[in-house]
């Protein structure tokens, strides 16, 4: 392993929850190719908050990246893969992960695509690939879909070849596999058009693509559409979750535009070539989306079972350089059985946009182009990326389309609708190719796509990485008999010094189908160079009759800009028929290298994991392998680097460490080594006035980019069990503009503590000693006296732990303690993420390899072994502490915490049940993007001391298990601050916080609300109940009608306002069950507020009044008879339209709300006092309270059983 992890001390629960934290965003679990679970919750503001335990809930040590959107996390043992090539970087996006659907929560299953090293691989594998069936054979690839279970088997089974793996190292993987793909999902590309193509000429010479075989792999089909009668030969579905109708219209509008008889239009919205033979493949569900082992399943169905001679996809995933699943499977069916695939480039709009499976080399990929011949705004444009050819190919009509429309669909109405895309232009390329297939049955598809790529209309100003070689003209291919090469990539130089390159010669041929020699002259030039960069010989050729001829091109690098990509076109003209083949060629940047040499604290060399960042915020990720060197060759650039990996700990050979060695502003404007010694690194850790052990603790670093418009870098790696200690390299005294170093801590009293044996874990949850001082025999296993002793036994793995510690309890033991026999701290077992159902019957503790075989030597040498023990089976107090360092890491990295520089929280818990609580406390520092949250145990009923860094903005969140979450805003504290804090006690009702917009409108007259509605007394705490305890339906008025509502858990609306400014009102009713508590049974919560138009580009909050309580209860949720009642109405920040509180009553009822009293109220500051006056045989007290501003705006709450009376 290599990735910072560290340590410490007693295991947490696991993090994963079945209650999403309260206005902090989504929430979802994944479980990952090697069996971790990670939990990331995404904030307000974009951050995440990861968190990774293995299969049995241990922490595991890992590497987060956040790069724009997407957050990748990648536990330790995955990143020499990933680095070597192995494992698609996919596999680790979290943001695609649940995107796509592939959470725990949505899929049971992990789905992947392999490739083996030969089809004897991948027989063999079938059966020996452990915890992954397989779904799909994808010969064409030399792979398989698998659906891999959510646990680590399949990962052992596929990493366990029996070889020692050392850290960094790339490795092989088994079971015959060469790479591991995510299984991802494409998406339908989604306008007068046959007659800008020229179809209808084609028609007037009796070509309609009469018995052209042609597939439409898309969404399914309406096959009871007039346009489509006759037309469909074969059906076949490959997302059998929906059925092969087509309820997204995306495919039969597709499949119309191709071959559609007008019948339903009298004949007018005629296909391309009405004549041809449709073969429908469903490959997109009903969403819009299919996972890419279907496609590939169903490119093969159409080609090899099908005979397919044309393939449309009117789809696509994400850019790529052409050497992912679906483009190698275009690429080997292309050539296996000659079918053309015709593929949509994509609606990214950009440069670089180019996805798959467009970006292979054999398929045809089309962009889109208007009525005017004008390039689509949402048009993919090239290059491709790695070697920059060129892509699109060409581009076809794909705005405003009109074609038939499934009766099955939702949007649009009649028999025809609207479209636009890439989708779009498509299937125009496509029916073209079936109308030329018909005109030449002997051409392949290779010989289609260039007879289509050569004649198409060229576009004046559009460059080759934007259309290809024009806009796509039917009529002149179906009248050529001309055709060449569609088009020559000269590759992409590389950099040298002196920057001199040899000539690069491509040959392009030209194919005559005619009966007489043609005669072309030839000229070539690249868009932007001067034209001599590019030679032809000869510059005039003959093409025989029924013949082949070929010019060869050469391209000179001389001269050309560096760090750029070149299009341009090869034209051949024949008295009035002009060709054109694409070019590209470029030259890579200048570019040094930089060698990267690590040490380990011992001056041996050290594998780990080293990132490198850029200026713009691009990086590169290598693993250091076994030699300590790592050779990368970048761009001349100013870099920032960091490398992980493991060391000796503090407590003697065995044990672990991590070192963290980061190298700013290496500037690369020649070839550069660069020495990373861990010798000269420094611990990085913290001091408390009380003791305390590490629980948790993270490490952050993070880059801002140095140039307009790049990217940000942030990374955090998070403690593993085993390491004891984590190292740092101080940087020196140069600063590094927008570098910063964060650290994040949480300390707890300890659990357990054996005087002299500092290096211990004690079992979460197991039977805990008496709190206090003790004295424990020692006793080693086989003694036969062990009752009320601490029976100190060897890590057996071929035993569970568990067994032994009930084997132990059996002999009367009073503690088992375990002795590693491995490198690194040993976690027991892992618990539930929620507290073990069956907790350990005895107290267990795991010492290290080193001080554990100490205390084995004491008790072989000596007659007797008493160990002094103090246990603290309740955490009085715990730190959460922050420290950042910016521009660089000085050479004292010690946090020294003391309690004149740090707030202090008094916390309340207050569970209405004595059972488990957990509580999790993020910290947001310089430069962080992401926090980690991992809940730990917290007093059900009682209080403690938490003691936080100043100046550190934090946020709070507390859970009873599978029952209800609150969570607090973001607060700052100042040193010396004495502040309290209530959890999960009476009232109970619907509550917004200023740490999610969860009620806001925005530009356009889009109106969201969604609203928590259990957040308990504390200030600004929001509350959700787990899923199925609770009832929610939230409504909105205006002008007494009801204009929307949502009924569900956790119920949402989203919808658009009127244009002018209204009032309105939004109300919350909840409801809920016996199992959540006897109190707040129900509410129902009132608003009103006025809102209007919003500016573009802006969002605006409504003053929605919130209400907050305070009565003083017992544990168990119960006030006294005439107890005050306090209630503090207030606005949250930001909000518009908010006055100031002009009003505030409460009504209490003692007969859950049949009856009602009006109370007394005194204004205190912000607050209002009312004193209750209940009769003796009252047991609940319903409150209805009202508020109202000097703007008008409005609240009325009502709350059954609010709280117990005693």
């Amino acid at each position: 392993m290599c990735v910072i992890p560290l340590a410490l001390a007693p295991a947490a629960p696991a993090a994963a929850s079945t209650v999403a934290p309260p206005g902090a965003g989504p929430t979802a679990t994944v479980t990952l190719l090697t069996g971790d679970k990670v939990t990331v919750t995404m904030t307000a503001d974009g951050a995440t908050s990861p968190q990774v335990r293995d299969e049995r809930g241990r922490p595991v040590g890992f590497l987060a990246q956040r790069r724009g959107r997407d957050t990748f996390v990648y536990p330790g043992p995955a990143l020499p893969y990933v680095s070597a090539g192995l494992l698609d970087k996919q596999l680790f996006n979290l943001t695609e992960l649940v995107e796509d659907g592939y959470d725990d929560a949505h899929s049971d299953r992990l789905p992947l695509i392999v490739r083996y090293a030969d089809k004897s691989a991948r027989v063999r594998s079938s059966a020996s690939v452990d915890s992954a069936e397989k779904v799909l054979d994808l010969e064409s690839i030399q792979g398989a879909a698998l659906k891999a279970e959510r646990s680590d088997d399949f990962w052992t089974s596929i990493t366990s070849t029996g070889r020692s793996r050392v850290a960094g190292d790339a490795t092989a993987l088994g079971g015959g596999i060469t790479k591991i793909w995510l299984d991802g999902k494409s998406k339908g590309a989604l306008a007068e058009s046959t007659a800008q193509i020229g179809a209808p000429r084609v028609w007037a010479g009796g070509n309609i693509g009469a018995g052209v075989d042609v597939a439409v792999l898309d969404s399914g089909i309406d096959p009871d559409h007039p346009d489509l009668a006759g037309r469909i030969v074969a059906t076949k579905n490959f997302v059998p979750e929906f059925p092969i109708f087509d309820r997204l219209g995306h495919g039969t509008h597709v499949a119309s535009t191709i071959a559609g008889s007008g019948a339903a239009s009298g004949g007018v919205e005629k296909g391309v070539a009405p004549g041809v033979r449709l073969h429908i493949g469903k490959v997109l569900g009903d969403n819009n989306y299919g996972e890419n082992s279907g496609i590939i399943e169903g490119m093969e169905w159409a080609a090899r079972d099908q005979h397919a001679k044309i393939i449309n996809l009117s789809l696509g995933d994400e850019p790529t350089d052409g050497t992912d699943p679906m483009s190698l499977a275009v690429n080997e069916l292309s050539a296996e059985t000659g079918a053309l695939f015709v593929v949509a480039a994509g609606n990214q709009g950009r440069e670089y946009g180019i996805g798959t499976p467009a970006a292979a080399d054999a398929a045809l990929s089309v962009g889109a182009v208007d009525s005017s011949d004008a390039l689509a705004g949402f048009s993919s444009r090239g290059p491709r990326l790695g070697d920059r050819a060129v892509k699109p190919d060409l581009t076809a009509p794909g705005t405003e389309i009109l074609a038939a429309r499934s009766q099955y669909a939702k949007e649009g109405e009649g028999s025809y609708l609207v479209m636009s895309g890439t989708s779009m232009a498509t299937p125009h390329v496509a029916g073209a190719a079936a109308l030329l297939a018909a005109e030449h049955p002997g051409l392949n598809g290779e010989q289609l796509k260039q007879l289509l790529t050569s004649t198409t209309k060229q576009l004046p100003g559009m460059t080759a990485y934007e259309g290809g070689t024009g806009r796509l003209d039917v009529a002149a291919a179906n009248k050529a008999t001309l055709f060449g090469s569609g088009s020559v990539n000269f590759g992409y130089a590389e950099w040298t010094s002196p920057a001199v390159h040899a000539p690069v010669t491509r040959p392009v041929r030209y194919t005559n189908l005619g009966d007489a020699p043609v005669t072309l002259d030839l000229s070539a030039s690249f868009t932007g160079l001067p034209a001599g960069q590019l030679t032809l010989s000869p510059p005039r050729l003959t093409v025989p009759a029924h013949g082949n001829a070929e010019v060869q091109v050469t391209a000179s690098f001389d001269g050309m800009p560096f760090d750029q990509a070149f299009s341009g076109f090869l034209t051949a003209t024949a008295g009035s028929v002009t060709m054109r083949t694409t070019l590209s060629a470029g030259q890579e940047t200048e570019r040094h290298k930089l060698v990267v040499t690590t040490r380990d604290r011992s001056g041996k060399p050290l594998a780990g994991t080293l990132t490198v960042m850029g200026a713009d915020g691009t990086f590169e990720y290598v693993s250091v392998g076994a030699t300590g060197t790592a050779t990368l060759r970048l761009p001349v650039d100013t870099y920032a680097a960091w490398f992980s990996g493991d060391v000796e700990g503090v407590h003697g050979p065995y044990s672990k460490g991590a070192v963290l060695m980061p190298a700013n502003g290496l500037k690369l404007d020649r070839d550069r080594s660069v020495v990373l010694d861990a010798a000269k690194a420094e611990r990085v850790r913290t001091t408390t006035p009380d003791r305390a052990d590490v629980t948790e603790a993270s490490f952050s670093f993070s880059q801002q980019s140095r140039i307009a418009g790049g990217s940000n870098w942030f990374t955090m790696a998070a403690p593993d069990a085993s390491y004891d200690s984590v190292w740092a390299l101080p940087t020196g005294s140069a600063e590094t503009d927008g570098f910063a170093f964060g650290t994040r801590w949480r300390l707890t009293q300890p659990a357990l503590e054996i005087a002299g044996y500092d290096d211990l874990r004690a079992q979460h949850a197991a039977r805990p000693l008496p709190a206090g001082s003790s004295r424990v025999d020692a006793v080693l296993a086989g003694d036969r006296d062990v009752r009320g002793k601490a029976l100190v036994v060897r890590h057996d793995t071929a035993k569970k732990i568990e067994d032994e510690a009930a084997a132990a309890a059996a002999a009367g033991a009073r503690m088992l303690v375990v002795v590693n026999d491995g490198a690194g701290r040993l976690a027991p077992w892992a618990t539930s993420e929620w507290g073990p159902v069956d907790p350990p019957p005895v107290t267990v503790v795991t010492l290290s390899h080193d001080q554990g075989n100490q205390l084995i030597s004491r008790l072989q040498r000596e007659r007797r072994v008493r160990l002094d023990v103090t246990s603290n089976p309740s955490a009085k107090y715990v730190y959460d502490l922050q420290r950042d360092y910016q521009g660089g890491l000085p050479a004292d990295l010690t946090y020294r915490a003391d309690k004149s520089n740090l707030a202090r929280i008094t916390a309340s818990y207050r569970n209405w049940r004595s059972d488990r609580v957990l509580q999790a406390r993020g910290g947001r520092g310089a430069g962080t993007t992401m926090t980690s949250l991992t809940p730990a145990p917290a007093p059900a009923q009682g209080e403690r001391t938490e003691w936080v860094t100043a100046g550190i903005p934090w946020s709070t969140q507390v859970t009873i298990p599978n029952v209800i979450s609150q969570q607090s805003e973001w607060k700052t504290y100042r040193a010396g601050d004495r502040a309290t804090e209530t959890w999960l006690s009476p009232v109970q009702r619907p509550r917004l916080a200023g740490v999610s917009d969860t009620v806001v409108r925005h530009s356009g007259g889009a109106f969201q609300a969604s609203v928590p509605g259990w957040g308990d007394s504390g200030t600004a705490h929001m509350g959700a109940m787990a899923w199925g305890l609770a009832q929610q339906s939230l409504l909105l008025y205006q002008a007494g009608d009801l204009i929307a509502r949502s009924d569900d858990d956790n119920a949402g609306l989203y919808l658009t306002l009127a244009p002018e400014r209204l009032p309105y009102r939004l109300v919350s009713e909840n409801s809920r069950g016996e199992d959540a508590g006897p109190y707040s049974t129900s509410t129902r919560t009132e608003w009103g507020f006025t809102s209007g138009p919003v500016r573009s580009g802006q969002d605006e909050k409504p003053a929605l009044i919130q209400l907050d309580y305070a009565v003083e209860t017992d544990p168990a949720g119960k006030a006294g008879r005439h107890a005050d009642l306090d209630v503090t109405p207030s606005t949250l920040p930001g909000v518009v339209g908010a006055g100031s509180i002009r009003m505030v009553t409460v009504d209490v009822s003692y007969d859950d709300g049949r009856t009602w009293q009006r109370t007394r109220l005194r204004p205190e500051g912000h607050t209002w006092r009312a004193r209750l006056d209940a009769p003796r045989t009252a047991a609940f007290v319903t409150l209805r309270t009202t508020a109202s501003d000097s703007r008008g705006n409005t609240v009325e709450q009502r709350i059954t059983r609010a709280f117990g009376l005693k």
